[in-house]
């Protein structure tokens, strides 16, 4: 009985360290994020500009507006969780010169130079902030809202309580609790989270018309969360682009993922 009792006591030790290791290290998981030196310059063949927005805990958000001369619009871009705007730009810099937009793309608090302390509703609060920036510009009836997997859960939740021409996820999941649950399946992560960005939940709600491309052999998120999201949407004009044999992160490989563009942004 004594050894059992040892043994169960082990085992709680051991699952309560994995829990706390999970809260302290979630934000090295699901944000990997890099620095860039506030003095970087950034170069690009598409005139842009270098944006500062202060949020309102006067945190200095950074981001890039790459401009055409006529524009059809503006694409608002949300990126994923790896890299900084100098690698996404040049991604922002194809979609502007190939589909004559105007594209924003900013980083996220932690990300390049943007400044300020993480959390959920600040961050989320942010990406209002660029959307506000947008609409300054543009109305309401040029803008595209465009998130790339982590990305997408700022674009779903920007698309939920602002109106724009139309929203277009790419390789974006559910929730976060459902992508934990692949690898933490043991672990109360509904209550450990402190990022529960919930995409599933927040298209519900979004009525404008919605565009999801998603390849089939996407490793990190899966295809059927594209599916789910499709399926739940609120939208009465909505739309899933299949990759086929798409992984996550080489979707530009594939002539299908242009085509969905084309169609998409060409209209």
């Amino acid at each position: 009985m004594k050894y059992l009792k040892t043994f169960g006591f082990t085992i709680i030790a051991i699952y309560l360290f994995i829990s706390g290791m999970l809260v302290g290290f979630q934000e090295k998981i699901i944000f990997r994020s890099e620095v860039l030196p506030q003095d970087h310059v950034f170069t690009s063949v598409v005139p842009f500009e270098e944006l500062y927005l202060k949020a309102g805990d006067d945190a200095i958000l950074h981001g890039l507006h790459y401009k055409q001369k006529k524009p059809e619009g503006v694409i608002l871009y949300f990126h994923g969780n790896a890299r900084t705007v100098d690698y996404w730009g040049k991604w922002a810099e194809q979609l502007s010169d190939k589909y004559n937009y105007n594209v924003i793309i900013m980083d996220y608090r932690g990300y390049g130079k943007s400044m300020g302390k993480r959390n959920h509703k600040k961050m989320l609060d942010d990406a209002l902030l660029f959307y506000d920036y947008a609409n300054s510009k543009f109305s309401q009836e040029q803008i595209i809202i465009f998130g790339r997997s982590l990305g997408g859960a700022f674009a779903t939740h920007v698309a939920k309580q602002k109106n724009a021409k139309l929203l277009l996820l790419e390789s974006t999941f559910t929730s976060v609790l459902d992508i934990g649950r692949k690898q933490f399946w043991f672990l109360p992560l509904k209550w450990l989270l402190k990022y529960p960005f919930q995409n599933d939940k927040n298209i519900k709600q979004i009525s404008m018309p919605t565009h999801i491309i998603h390849g089939t052999n996407d490793e990190i998120v899966p295809y059927n969360h594209g599916q789910k999201l499709y399926k739940k949407s609120g939208s009465s004009s909505k739309k899933l682009y299949t990759i086929k044999d798409g992984l996550h992160n080489n979707l530009i490989n594939y002539p299908e993922y242009f085509q969905a563009l084309d169609s998409i942004l060409k209209k």
